[in-house]
């Protein structure tokens, strides 16, 4: 499966400085030129981090767009999306809260990229 490289490189970036990106700033500076206003450019958006998340999940590591959050959510966290995601790909832990597995996912993203 083909994965977006430049948004690939950014997540791992992004994961490497222990830190998180909000959507609108990953599309702005991956030059993704989506409309997030649009619910297609969003599905677009979805559909580029799940790939990545997949591919990283194949190859035994963490969802990597678990560095990827809401703008101005308070406490951080990933869009929906993000969930259900972990849910089909088997990632949630038996009992696991949405807060925890997001934590879970985002610590080990940082321990696998720094």
């Amino acid at each position: 499966m083909p994965i977006d490289k430049v948004v690939y490189e950014k997540l791992k970036e992004v994961a490497r400085e222990q830190t998180v990106i909000p959507y609108s700033q990953l599309n702005i500076v991956c030059r993704l030129k989506l409309d997030l206003s649009k619910i297609k450019d969003r599905n677009e958006l979805a559909r580029i981090l799940g790939e990545i998340s997949e591919f990283e999940v194949l190859h035994g590591r963490p969802m990597l767009s678990a560095v990827v959050v809401l703008k101005d959510q308070r406490p951080i966290t990933p869009a929906y999306g993000f969930f259900t995601y972990a849910d089909e790909l088997g990632v949630r832990k038996k009992g696991e809260s949405d807060t925890a597995l997001f934590a879970r996912q985002l610590q080990e993203c940082f321990t696998k990229w720094k």
